[in-house]
């Protein structure tokens, strides 16, 4: 705690007590977990369920549900708002409004909750809103209509982001062909970490090597981070995904 308070000071950096938590993360499974005591600068620091860091909602059994629901909860009101701006305004216009209104919120942190089971959610809210601009029935397919409107799903934001995270933070990752000089076909992959938990397997540095390495060697082999991007967005688009486990399925090496 005294490397913790000399940071700070040097930083110019004060901690405020009111806003000040601790938070003991663990597995799900673990009903035992340890919450020792925390006194910093002669304050007591007190240990939360949950609580929200940067925009994101953190709760210590690592699940993601407190934050999809708040998500959820904004989409939904963002999603009202489009809908009495449909029969006055144009689909163009209505799609800058979800880009700015709904989009930007779907998109933040989805490194981090992308995977969850509980993103399902934010999927069927998306394609809701797709709907809704598009003037269709409920039960029409939305695959064309993202294709139409160039609005990646919801798992396809999820593949972009991961994917491109590896490709700007791989210092870290070996590639094939830095240990052998075999022309392959996964010459361009890089090496996954082994994994012993759960946890780490489905940690976001796991996944998206993962998910870079099943990209078309076409796009692994671009350099040029704003090509690729471009690329990556129109080869996510013209499948649109709707999983990824359907990405992955396609991906599949013959």
């Amino acid at each position: 705690m005294q490397q913790l308070s000399s940071w700070f000071r040097l930083n110019k950096l004060v901690i405020n007590p009111e806003k000040t938590t601790a938070i003991s993360f663990h597995a799900w499974q673990n009903k035992s977990n340890l919450k020792p005591e925390i006194v910093f600068e002669d304050m007591d620091i007190k240990y939360k369920n949950e609580t929200k860091f940067l925009g994101l909602y953190l709760t210590e059994d690592v699940k993601w549900d407190v934050h999809i629901k708040h998500v959820c909860n904004i989409l939904n009101k963002n999603y009202c708002v489009i809908h009495s701006l449909k029969n006055v305004t144009s689909i163009n216009t209505s799609r800058s409004v979800y880009f700015a209104n709904f989009h930007s919120h779907l998109r933040y942190g989805i490194l981090f909750w992308g995977d969850d089971s509980q993103s399902t959610k934010v999927f069927k809210l998306q394609k809701k809103v797709v709907r809704l601009i598009c003037n269709i029935k409920r039960k029409t397919s939305c695959r064309e209509l993202f294709k139409t409107l160039n609005i990646l799903p919801v798992p396809c934001v999820y593949i972009m982001e991961m994917v491109y995270y590896i490709k700007v933070n791989n210092k870290g990752l070996k590639q094939n062909l830095a240990i052998h000089d075999y022309k392959t076909q996964h010459r361009p992959d890089f090496q996954t970490q082994f994994c012993k938990t759960d946890i780490f397997k489905r940690s976001a540095i796991n996944l998206a090597t993962k998910l870079y390495n099943k990209l078309p060697n076409y796009l692994k082999n671009l350099e040029n981070l704003k090509p690729f991007k471009k690329q990556l967005k129109a080869f996510l688009l013209q499948q649109t995904f709707y999983s990824v486990d359907e990405y992955l399925s396609h991906m599949q090496t013959p």
